[in-house]
């Protein structure tokens, strides 16, 4: 039985009824199997119950209810590794094993085997989903690294972070730390998430099978906010550090950064030289955003008003339907921002600000804008969209106003 840390007790007990002998391989730390929630009850209820022995509960893995119940089973501790690079394993064996590993591969003196970035402060996190981070990895990490992509993966703690990256980069291997354990990547990239590590991102088990996936390059992207030096992954990068390796301050911003706690005297300072428009800090601020590229790219023939009624720019709703046309002439449907030709009036490009998690995918309002959008593109009039948890808005702007200027 291989893994056998990630196996449950009523599995393995239905294995050892079928056999003579038996060879179980796993390592305790390492993740252990998943219970859910309300198995763990039922479990536990029962337990209770019954008043039967700890090393039996379902909430251990089979291994650990082996070395529980068996104490004096023959034991082998497989201390030679193979895998990764010896600078990669070493935290983990002065971490997790004690120095008890025997590092069999060659350092050679690589560089750049071990790397952090640290985005912005701010609050990224949402739902266990962190756009930064995968800004990052998309913009800084990947276009660093000379490796077919065949050979990278990003693994993250959450499930919400890999689905939102294999949106975003179908080609590139992406699961969640669970997923890979028993697998290898000759670079990987870890994506922790969260804005303040948690217990379960910071979890031991699940570190240490992070870590040890990677065979040659070991990138972890994390917070730039402050952390807990107590966390394991605060060792991690301290331990990238002391080998002299490279932890980077990322590039990446957002205008919507203002909109943070860490950035409120900034954002009142940034606000104060421009005119506002909205009783919303994330309009004021894409407005001044917006009054700053036109003014600094000197186009002198173009200008922006926000909040600019749809039925004012859509007086022929021929090639509406019912229910778009409905949409459309509702006076209460506008667009956030228009930046139109001030000589000829014609609409040159709409800007929309989506709060996150009022525009999140599945609500009421992200039909609406996905309606938006349908009769925007029905009229050749195009638009940009802008969630509050991105990035770079002020070059995707410039570069939308050179193709269409």
């Amino acid at each position: 039985m291989d893994e056998a840390s990630q196996v449950d007790i009523a599995t393995g007990a239905l294995s050892l009824s079928s056999a003579k002998n038996s060879v179980i391989v796993g390592d305790i730390k390492q993740l252990p199997n998943v219970v859910e929630e309300e198995m763990k009850k039922q479990s536990e209820a029962i337990f209770k119950d019954f008043n039967i022995n700890k090393g039996y509960q379902f909430t251990n893995s089979f291994l650990q209810s082996v070395l529980d119940i068996m104490p004096d089973v023959r034991q082998v501790l497989l201390r030679e590794h193979y895998r990764c690079h010896p600078k990669i394993i070493n935290f983990c064996n002065q971490k997790f094993y004690r120095g008890e590993l025997i590092i069999m591969t060659d350092d050679n003196g690589e560089e750049n085997v071990l790397a952090a970035m640290k985005t912005v402060k701010g609050n990224h996190e949402r739902d266990h989903y962190s756009q930064r981070q995968i800004d990052v990895i998309v913009k800084e990490i990947l276009p660093s690294l000379q490796t077919e992509m065949s050979k990278i993966s990003i693994i993250a703690p959450y499930r919400n972070q890999v689905k939102a990256i294999d949106k975003q980069l179908g080609e590139i291997d992406a699961a969640t730390v669970h997923k890979f354990q028993g697998r290898e990547k000759d670079v990987i990239i870890i994506s922790t998430v969260d804005d303040e590590i948690s217990d379960f991102a910071d979890d031991p088990y699940l570190l240490n099978v992070a870590v040890s996936r990677a065979k040659k390059k070991l990138v972890v992207v994390v917070s730039g906010n402050e952390q807990s030096p107590e966390k394991n992954i605060s060792d991690l990068i301290a331990y990238i550090k002391y080998n002299n390796f490279e932890v980077r301050d990322s590039k990446i911003y957002s205008i919507f950064d203002y909109l943070y706690k860490q950035y409120t005297a900034a954002r009142q300072k940034y606000l104060s030289t421009h005119k506002q428009i909205s009783e919303y800090d994330s309009e004021n601020l894409m407005y001044a955003l917006i009054s700053d590229i036109l003014s600094a790219n000197n186009y002198a023939s173009l200008d922006v008003v926000c909040h600019f009624p749809l039925n004012m720019l859509i007086r022929n709703p021929d090639l509406l339907n019912d229910r778009e046309c409905e949409y459309a002439m509702n006076p209460a449907t506008h667009l956030d921002f228009l930046i139109y030709n001030r000589l000829s009036k014609r609409p040159v490009l709409a800007v929309e600000v989506d709060g996150y998690d009022f525009h999140k995918e599945g609500t009421v309002q992200a039909e609406r804008d996905q309606l938006k959008d349908r009769i925007l593109n029905l009229y050749n009039i195009p638009i940009l969209r802008f969630s509050t948890n991105r990035s770079g808005e002020k070059e995707i702007i410039e570069l939308k106003l050179e193709e269409l200027v």
